[in-house]
């Protein structure tokens, strides 16, 4: 395994990233973990989920916004992950709303328009990351904090 600069890996993660919707969300539920596949999408250098109000994992977040989010990865047979830790926030401003309903592949199979109530957006700031090459077997670690 070669260790590589936090620079380097950093690029390397987002690179993953850009090509990798499907990703596990980890909520907490009071003392109990809660995972759940979800797309992750990119608006602005910004991380985005869209899911319905109702769901549980708005009312965990709301009451718990720490997360963390798995991208599993796979290259020439041989897997891997991403592992993000950071904190997530219920998007309330409707322009911001609106723009990243544009950047949701699925948005018009589910929701009517960006002020439909049943339309949550949730925006991911990742703090920190683990990743697992494909075909390594010891990860690597670096801050992901963008200011």
């Amino acid at each position: 395994m070669a260790k590589t600069n936090e620079s380097a890996l950093q690029q390397e993660i987002m690179a993953w990233i850009q090509q990798n919707q499907y990703v596990y969300l980890a909520t907490n539920d009071k003392k109990q973990a809660r995972v759940r596949p979800v797309v992750l999408f990119i608006n602005a250098d910004r991380y985005f989920f869209a899911t319905f109000t109702g769901d549980a994992k708005v009312a965990q977040i709301q009451a718990n916004k720490l997360i963390e989010v798995c991208v599993p990865l796979s290259d020439n047979g041989h897997t891997g992950y991403i592992r993000l830790s950071g904190i997530a926030r219920i998007v309330t401003n409707a322009a911001l709303k609106a723009e990243a309903s544009e950047r949701c592949f699925f948005f018009d199979q589910y929701f009517n328009g960006y002020d439909d109530p049943d339309y949550t957006l949730i925006e991911f700031d990742p703090e920190y990351a683990e990743y697992l090459r494909p075909g390594e077997t010891y990860s690597q670690s670096c801050t992901l904090k963008r200011y």
